[in-house]
């Protein structure tokens, strides 16, 4: 736990040794089985995750039970439904692993009691947010201005071997088109590289 944790503050803010063991003092570690869910719709969470290893997935569901996958998160990655915990509401939005999942999950209370006592935790707070914006701002701008085939193409920059680690709904879902359409663009793209 030592080294994961230091690997994950570290990609936001250098922080004196005594800091980084009042956070793990809120984080135990985690196992989750491909298709647990870390938070569900309609559940008070009050934890937020840092993925070890794995892939998790948000997701909406619609009144008509279709699933619109968000985002993947993955290793080295903070996850939860961040939105309802600042606002203490329930979740809006379901987080599941989709593989095997090795994770620490932190008390979001414990923690913002001891970002208003140590200024280095309330950086690291802020961090993450900021973080944690560019990352849905980047998204949005992915979805509003490449299609489906151009951020089929930036996953697979991201996670490689994707296509043989999750289902290809989730992969289709995530780029806002059916399966056939996703098999169709693979097609493509695989004709596209024979020439």
């Amino acid at each position: 736990m030592n080294s994961d944790i230091e690997n994950f503050l570290s990609q936001y803010i250098d922080l004196p040794e005594n800091i980084i063991s009042l956070f793990k003092e809120i984080i135990t570690y985690i196992e989750l089985e491909p298709f647990d869910f870390l938070t569900k719709t309609n559940e008070n969470s009050t934890s937020f995750f840092i993925i070890k290893t794995g892939i998790v997935r948000s997701y909406l569901q619609t009144e008509c039970g279709k699933e619109i996958t968000r985002t993947f998160f993955l290793p080295g990655q903070l996850t939860g439904n961040i939105a309802a915990l600042i606002k203490k509401t329930p979740s809006n939005v379901n987080y599941q692993a989709l593989t095997k999942i090795t994770a620490y999950k932190g008390d979001f209370i414990k923690f913002k009691e001891l970002v208003l006592k140590h200024h280095k935790l309330s950086l690291l707070y802020v961090k993450t947010m900021e973080s944690t914006y560019l990352k849905t701002e980047s998204l949005i701008l992915e979805i509003s201005t490449y299609s489906a085939t151009e951020r089929y193409l930036m996953l697979k920059k991201i996670i490689p071997d994707i296509d043989n680690i999750i289902a290809q709904r989730y992969i289709a879902s995530y780029l806002n088109v059916s399966p056939v359409q996703l098999s169709r663009i693979k097609k493509n793209l695989s004709l596209f590289q024979l020439k």
